[in-house]
């Protein structure tokens, strides 16, 4: 079929990258209409895709690779043929420059426009994946970091080549005046540069548009957000106030004392943790889980003051604590669910230190530093603890501890 090629750039036919549009005359839609398809062609391989338009084989003229003229619809079908062309060859254009020039790539570009050119959709598409896949929490990482993105454009969209050093650098100043953490602004940066980073592997982006600062390569350095985060653990004081807590004084805050305290007994296992927990989780005297966070399998045994704990919770329901029930099915709405009671917990856990007279900022998490503190006070090697918490490294560890 001399002539119906796409003009493509001289790189990639060097490639031996070929495009045009077919009609499959051997494939019979009804009306006796055939399906008009874009074949690419690379390393002998050859891969289709709809173009969403059909024609009879008369109708169809394989020396241009187009409808005949006098054909009904033609200058519909042509018109949308024209534009798919012009696409084609801009996306195989940038893949060449980029160097990455693949079916995959491609397809990449093509089946979904949008993001392709605009890092925000982008992160809304990733946002999507890790939603469906039920990461829930990486996927707000990337919700909320195009919302910072989002309200420095103004709501417009940012092409990925518009992603400079500078534009990072303005992000920064904006975050900080919203009154943002160095390590919460870390922690929007390393969202966008985990998208930078995908994006760079899909060829949405080229290698050479990297924003951020690596070894040979000058770019946004984001050495100067280290966490200024102090210790959250309690004084063995206070820590000592919560495990004589007076729950018949109080009954109304009882669950979420003992919530604090299961979590402190229980290595600092973290609340969405615990309220996964089910029945069948606990054998022979321990708990086994995984924790979601990480994905590690932990287990703990199950003694002394875990157990009247456990016992306090005793009630009918498919988990251990009361947080899910039966009808929390999809991971989205356990998340939802989770989320909406470590609030309450949080705010009873408030309520009770004021009532014992304790200053801190108690919340569940505290219950986790605290665990930490216990052991570094009773003279457990700090290799240990850093190993019982799951961390990176003792450095880690070292933040949790006063």
């Amino acid at each position: 079929m001399a002539g119906t090629s796409i003009n493509l750039h001289p790189k990639a036919k060097a490639q031996g990258f070929s495009a045009r549009f077919v009609c499959l005359t051997g494939k019979t839609l009804k009306g006796d209409l055939h399906p008009i398809r874009l074949q690419l062609i690379h390393k002998l391989k050859v891969k289709r895709y709809t173009t969403g338009e059909a024609c009879t084989e008369k109708q169809w003229d394989a020396d241009t690779g187009r409808m005949k003229p006098r054909a009904v619809g033609a200058a519909q079908v042509n018109g949308l043929l024209n534009a798919l062309e012009a696409e084609v060859v801009g996306i195989v254009d940038a893949l060449v420059i980029h160097g990455a020039l693949s079916f995959e790539s491609f397809e990449a570009r093509y089946r979904n426009p949008k993001a392709t050119g605009d890092l925000l959709a982008y992160m809304a598409k990733l946002e999507k994946d890790y939603t469906a896949e039920g990461r829930i929490g990486y996927a707000g990482t990337y919700r909320t970091a195009a919302s910072a993105l989002s309200r420095l454009t103004n709501g417009k969209p940012l092409r990925f080549s518009d992603l400079t050093t500078r534009k990072l650098e303005d992000l920064e100043r904006m975050l900080k005046a919203e009154g943002c953490t160095g390590g919460g602004i870390a922690a929007y940066m390393r969202a966008i540069r985990a998208t930078v980073n995908k994006a760079i592997k899909a060829s949405l982006m080229g290698a050479d548009q990297y924003p951020f600062e690596k070894a040979a390569h000058a770019g946004y350095s984001m050495n100067r957000l280290k966490s200024t985060a102090t210790p959250r653990a309690l004084t063995a004081k206070d820590m000592d106030k919560l495990k004589r807590f007076p729950f018949d004084k109080a009954p109304h805050l009882a669950a979420s004392v003992r919530l604090f305290l299961f979590s402190y007994y229980a290595d600092g296992m973290n609340f969405q943790d615990i309220a996964r927990l089910k029945p069948k989780d606990l054998q022979d005297g321990r708990i086994f889980y995984t924790r979601k966070k990480t994905g590690r399998p932990i287990n703990i045994p199950v003694e002394g003051v875990l157990s009247d704990i456990l016992a306090a919770f005793d009630h009918d329901g498919p988990y251990l604590f009361p947080y899910l029930g039966a009808e929390h099915v999809t991971e989205m709405q356990q998340w939802n669910r989770i989320r909406k009671c470590l609030k309450q917990v949080n705010a009873d856990l408030k309520q009770a230190a004021k009532l014992l007279g304790i200053s801190a900022n108690l919340t569940t998490y505290v219950a986790r530093h605290s665990a930490f503190t216990a052991y570094y006070r009773a003279g457990v090697p700090l290799e240990h603890i850093s190993e019982l918490a799951r961390h990176s490294s003792p450095a880690v560890t070292q933040l949790y501890l006063r």
